[in-house]
């Protein structure tokens, strides 16, 4: 079996065998459940599996309703949930994420606190998104200052992405695009500045050869958690586009076969797992 089709049947048993969660508040609802790493059970007859306890829950975002790119982004998630939970975490994960009318930007990223905060229970929380769920969780991570890390994968700088220029000042995508009108409430929210509040790790990786997220998007947050002395550690995969679906060498997409996700799954899951190792209590009291 590839790697990417392993990815997907991994998701889909902790799908079958996660916990049922739902959260409300101001902003909407939001249900989906927790999926619990699964380990060897031992016995007479092996081969079993049990789920295993977790020092840390991932709340992997869940997406704006009716954002232009969400089939792409909802197989980026399942991928990032899978590498999480190969990573020994509880992941947490909505499937139905529904605001209520007149919520904004800023309900969104109440909205992945309030969730992250039902879903973690006792254990540490961290973090995740893609896409604009990305932008979203750099916004509410302020509100969390224990977070185990913090992860963003292919996520827009919002300031970079809604700035501006003679050229594009009268495009009607600004108003038309519901992708569009979102980073410009996130860009209100100071994105850049938010990521840098607390002290964690944090992960920042995108696909290389994208034409709508340009290697501009990776610097900007890179630079800005470098001049508040914040850990990260960035890194761009060859040869994929935000999506982390191939393209060619004139920039046009080749067969998705999938790889590109599990490549970012294998950055992803020794990345976490040292991340809530290093600062695990038992680490910090030796």
């Amino acid at each position: 079996m590839a790697a990417a089709e392993r990815l997907v049947e991994d998701w889909r048993r902790a799908e079958r065998e996660g916990r049922r969660v739902a959260v409300s508040g101001r902003w909407g609802t939001a249900e989906g459940f927790v999926a619990a790493p699964m380990r060897a059970s031992g016995g007479w007859l092996g081969g079993g599996r049990r789920a295993a306890d977790a020092e840390c829950t991932v709340l992997v975002a869940p997406q704006w309703p009716g954002i232009e790119d969400a089939p792409a982004c909802a197989e980026v998630d399942r991928a990032l949930c899978a590498a999480f939970l190969r990573a020994g975490h509880a992941v947490a994960h909505i499937r139905s994420f529904a605001p209520i009318a007149g919520c904004d930007a800023g309900g969104y990223a109440e909205a992945i606190s309030d969730i992250l905060g039902t879903a973690c229970g006792g254990t540490r929380p961290a973090l995740s998104g893609t896409w604009l769920a990305g932008t979203a969780c750099a916004a509410a991570s302020t509100s969390h200052d224990g977070l185990a890390f913090l992860c963003l994968v292919s996520a827009p700088s919002a300031e970079v992405l809604t700035r501006r220029t003679p050229e594009n000042e009268d495009d009607p995508s600004w108003v038309e695009s519901p992708s569009l009108r979102l980073a410009d409430g996130l860009a209100a929210l100071s994105p850049l500045e938010a990521v840098t509040v607390h002290d964690r790790p944090v992960l920042l990786l995108a696909g290389a050869a994208d034409r709508l997220l340009p290697a501009a998007h990776l610097e900007s947050w890179r630079a800005s958690l470098e001049a508040a002395s914040r850990p990260c550690q960035a890194v761009e995969l060859a040869f994929l586009d935000a999506f982390l679906r191939p393209v060619d060498g004139a920039g046009r997409q080749d067969a998705d076969d999938g790889e590109g996700r599990a490549m970012m799954a294998a950055t992803v899951e020794p990345w976490s797992r040292a991340a809530v190792s290093r600062g695990s209590p038992a680490r910090r009291a030796r």
